[in-house]
């Protein structure tokens, strides 16, 4: 439901700012029409993207050892400018992040819970209030956007004991 949720945002802030970038270039006819248009399009084509089997089975991790997956979702980890795109999964013993393909900088992260010493909340790009940061017992960070943020960070806490 959440990726529904956020697909509708994304389309909405998409067609908003389109519908601004028409209304300058081409007149108030496209705005109304195009913009709302264009932001239609583009959720759905995030919609299709992220809840796709392809996604799905890219981010899918293996190597569970017999664990359970305590909790997990979609998630950006930001690497070296880019929000890498793919799936967190917290684990009893671990948080582990995989990408997915269609990034620049594919990878995979795994933070053993013993070494976090605390769960950060931080607000992307200044004002949206989804990232949260992972901060280890040398000071290293690690910074993700994701959804339910509050629920991630107590979840983490409870397994890790920080």
């Amino acid at each position: 439901m959440s990726n529904l949720k956020n697909s509708i945002f994304s389309g909405l802030a998409f067609g908003l700012f389109m519908g601004i970038f028409f209304a300058i270039s081409d007149g108030i006819y496209y705005a109304i029409f195009i913009g709302p248009l264009s932001g239609l399009f583009f959720g759905l084509a995030i919609y299709f993207f992220i809840t796709s089997k392809t996604i799905k089975q890219q981010t899918e991790i293996t190597n569970l050892d017999g664990q359970a997956i305590v909790y997990a979702g979609s998630a950006n980890h930001f690497k070296n400018g880019e929000a890498v795109g793919g799936k967190l999964y917290l684990l009893p013993n671990r948080l582990q992040f995989k990408s997915h393909s269609f990034n620049i900088q594919n990878h995979e992260l795994t933070i053993a819970l013993e070494e976090i010493k605390e769960v950060k909340f931080y607000y992307t790009m200044g004002l949206i209030p989804n990232g949260l940061e992972i901060v280890n017992k040398i000071g290293n960070c690690e910074k993700f956007v994701v959804n339910n943020r509050k629920i991630w960070k107590e979840k983490i806490e409870i397994n890790s004991k920080c």
